[in-house]
């Protein structure tokens, strides 16, 4: 029987001459061009896979905790000004400049004097310099876990994060072994509490494992990883310079040069996956912290004005790297291949 006037529907792939079997051989910049295609990969599906449980079950813990989830915004007319290097990107609306979101940290201020508790996974953007591409860490478009609760202290929102990090790898280790071992054989359940030292005895450590790094400045990705190796174990750096952060960090009492915040470094030299602190909320205190930094008030009006009239209580928080936990769980060469289309520093024109 012959059939005559077929519509072709769809006509089969045309592969690409990429080997889909060992595509971590590859070039990071060759990943980011041609990210549609290396999705097909089988170790790609099963990150993507992994990262799906990871925030899976990262809300399913956040609920039980009673947070509350809020949508994040995409563009506001002031974002994130501590970056530590990276620039902020711009457009306009109705003729106003805005800024495409690189924070959502004063949004998480506001939000927790009606909630207490709340989290965003939020996507961010930030034009990192080009030389990070090198580190393996760094993202253009990244996703963070961002959490903000009301009244509290950098001890329970350390102590929180620690039992987020356990509950979300003992459940990958109990529920999507087979998955999770098929990527990293060598995956291990974090195992908190994790040791905690000031910025200044982490100073003082890595320049013993012959590291210097001037005071007020970030630690180097190298310094952070002989950090992290010294202790072999994830390390909590509190306590940063007042001079190295943002304006939103509450200074520590006993010692105003310094600030009541937190990092979290990851052992083997995947580095920094959390950053947070107890907030600065006083009105008389933001203002001098935002002209101490260079910036314009006018910017920030809209939180300044919450911050005058109470509308800002006193809050601490963190954000979450999530490609960065997800590059760290799957044991990946670079956090490029922690995402599905990565956009990665110095590179443009990628899908």
């Amino acid at each position: 029987m012959v059939v005559e006037d077929l519509d072709i529907i769809h006509e089969p792939v045309r592969e690409r001459d990429i080997d889909y079997s060992s595509v971590d051989k590859y070039s990071v910049e060759e990943i980011a061009f041609y990210s549609p295609w290396v999705l097909r990969s089988p170790l790609l599906m099963k990150v993507v896979k992994l990262q799906q449980y990871i925030l899976w079950y990262a809300r399913e813990f956040l609920y039980k905790k009673g947070f509350i989830e809020l949508l994040p915004p995409m563009a506001s007319v002031v974002s994130d000004p501590g970056l530590r290097g990276a620039r902020k990107l711009k457009t306009r609306l109705y003729g106003i400049e805005y800024e495409l979101t690189s924070s959502v940290i004063m949004y998480k201020q506001s939000s927790v004097a009606v909630f207490e508790k709340i989290f965003f996974v939020a996507r961010n953007i930030r034009e990192e310099p080009a030389e990070n591409i090198r580190t393996g860490r760094h993202l253009v478009e990244f996703t963070q876990l961002d959490i903000e609760y009301a009244l509290t202290s950098i001890d329970d929102v350390m102590a929180l994060a620690e039992e987020l990090l356990k509950y979300v790898t003992e459940k990958l280790a109990r529920e999507q072994e087979e998955l999770v071992y098929s990527i990293n054989k060598e995956f291990t359940v974090f195992k908190p509490p994790f040791p905690r030292i000031r910025y200044d005895e982490a100073l003082e450590i890595v320049k013993k494992l012959g590291y210097s790094v001037e005071w007020g400045k970030e630690l180097s990705h190298e310094a952070e990883t002989a950090l992290a190796e010294y202790y072999d174990s994830p390390v909590w750096i509190t306590n940063f310079p007042v001079v190295s952060r943002g304006f939103y960090y509450l200074p520590d009492e006993e010692d105003p040069k310094y600030n009541r915040d937190f990092n979290l470094i990851l052992p083997r030299g995947y580095g920094e996956v959390i950053d947070g602190g107890e907030r600065e909320y006083r009105y008389r205190e933001l203002v001098e912290r935002i002209k101490a930094v260079g910036e314009p008030l006018e910017k920030y009006s809209w939180f300044l004005d919450l911050a005058l009239k109470g509308g800002i209580p006193p809050s601490a928080g963190w954000g979450l790297g999530v490609e960065r936990l997800t590059r760290y769980i799957a044991g990946l060469k670079h956090v490029a291949l922690a995402t599905a289309f990565p956009k990665l520093p110095g590179i443009a024109g990628t899908p």
